[in-house]
C-alpha cells in the first residue's frame, strides 16, 4: 500500500507537471510508465501483482514556450552569465546567488572563541557589502564606484558560568558605511597603500542605565609590505575618528577609547599570524591591547577545512562595550573563519 501511495503521487506530480507545460499525458499513459520503472503492476483498486516490465515509456513530453538559452559560460544558469556580462537577469527570471555573493567580502576578523574568565564565549561576526556591481557597466567603466562599501559587524558576550545570571551579556552592533580604496597604483613591488574612510554607529541595544551608543567618522590608511618569496608581510593601520552626534549617555568614552586604535599585522599569509590592535584613552593614562595568534588548520586536517585556531589575549579598557569603563585581563582560544 505504501509503494503504491508513493508511485500514485508520482502519478499525480507528473500529471500536474504536463499542465504546467500546456499539454496534459492521460492518465493512462502515466500508469503505464510507471509500470515500466517498477515490479510492481498495477492491476485494480486495490490489487497489485509483480510482473516483469515490458511496456513502452511514453513520449517525452513537447516544452511550452520558453525564451532562448542565455549565451555565456553556464546555459544552466543565465543569471551567472549575464551578470558576468554586466547585466541582471530580466524580471521573468530569478536573482542567482552567483550575483548575491559576488557583492560580499569580509570586513573584521570572524571567530569564536572561549575562556575562563566571564564572560566566557566571545564571537564576532563582520562582512561588508559593495554597493555597485564589481564587474557591471558602472564600476567596469568609472572603477571608482568599486569602492563604495556598507559594512555590519557584530561583536556578542556570553557569560555561561553564572547560572543565576542572564546567558547574553552583551553585544555591540556596528553598522557602517564607507569608501574603500584598496590599493593606489604604481608602487613598488611587494608594497601596497590603501585608504578606508566613513562612518559608523555602534551601540549595545540596552536602555538606560547600561545603554552605550556612539557615532564616528574615521580614516584608516592602510600601509602593507610582503615578500613574495617568503610569504612574509607586515600591515600598519591606523584608524583615526571622532565622535560625532554628542555622547550624551557615555561622555566619558574618549577617555579610554581615544581618538585612534592601532591594527599591526605580521607573519605568512598561509601560516602563523599575529595581530595585535591598540588603543589610548585621550588622558593617556588608559586604553587597551588586543593579540590574536592564529594557524590555519587546514595544514592539519590535511586541507578538510579552512577554519584557523585563535589564541586571543585582551588586558585594559573595554573587552565589551558594556564594559568599556572597566579594566580586564582575558585569555580565549577558538576557531577563527577569517583573520
Amino acid at each position: 500500500m505504501q509503494v503504491s501511495a508513493v508511485l500514485l503521487g508520482l502519478a499525480g506530480s507528473l500529471v500536474l507537471a504536463s499542465a504546467a507545460v500546456g499539454q496534459v499525458t492521460p492518465a493512462w499513459q502515466v500508469t503505464q510508465y510507471l509500470d515500466t520503472q517498477s515490479d510492481v503492476k498495477f492491476v485494480g483498486p486495490g490489487q497489485t501483482t509483480t510482473a516483469p516490465s515490458t511496456a513502452t515509456p511514453p513520449a517525452p513530453l513537447e516544452p511550452g514556450p520558453q525564451s532562448p538559452p542565455a549565451t555565456g559560460s553556464s546555459s544552466a544558469q543565465p543569471e551567472s552569465s549575464s551578470a558576468n556580462a554586466g547585466q541582471f537577469p530580466a524580471i521573468a527570471g530569478s536573482f542567482g546567488l552567483d550575483e548575491f555573493i559576488q557583492h560580499f567580502a569580509p570586513h573584521e576578523p570572524m571567530y569564536f572563541i572561549g575562556g575562563w574568565e566571564a564572560p566566557n564565549i566571545k564571537f564576532q561576526f563582520s562582512l561588508r557589502y559593495r554597493f555597485f556591481t564589481p564587474n557591471g557597466p558602472l564600476a567596469t567603466k568609472y572603477p571608482f564606484f568599486k569602492g563604495f562599501n556598507f559594512a555590519y559587524s557584530q561583536t556578542s558576550f556570553w557569560d555561561v558560568s553564572n547560572p543565576s545570571q542572564p546567558f547574553f551579556f552583551d553585544s555591540s552592533y556596528r553598522p557602517e558605511v564607507f569608501y574603500y580604496l584598496e590599493n593606489v597604483p604604481n608602487l613598488p613591488e611587494g608594497w601596497q597603500l590603501g585608504v578606508q574612510a566613513g562612518a559608523g554607529h555602534e551601540s549595545n541595544g540596552n536602555l538606560p542605565p547600561t545603554h552605550r551608543s556612539l557615532n564616528i567618522a574615521y580614516i584608516r590608511p592602510i600601509f602593507s609590505i610582503s615578500d613574495p618569496h617568503s610569504d612574509l608581510f607586515l600591515t600598519f593601520a591606523p584608524k583615526f575618528y571622532d565622535y560625532i552626534g554628542g555622547l550624551t549617555l557615555n561622555p566619558d568614552m574618549p577617555t579610554y577609547r581615544g581618538y585612534c586604535d592601532i591594527r599591526v599585522v605580521t607573519g605568512q599569509r598561509d601560516g602563523l599570524e599575529l595581530a595585535a590592535i591598540g588603543r589610548i584613552g585621550s588622558h593617556w593614562n588608559r586604553g587597551s591591547i588586543q593579540l590574536d595568534l592564529t594557524y590555519p588548520l587546514t595544514k592539519v586536517f590535511h586541507g578538510n577545512t579552512d577554519l584557523c585556531l585563535d589564541v586571543q589575549y585582551f588586558n585594559g579598557y573595554g573587552d565589551s562595550l558594556l564594559t568599556y569603563n572597566k579594566s580586564s585581563n582575558v585569555l580565549r582560544f577558538g576557531v577563527a573563519l577569517t583573520r
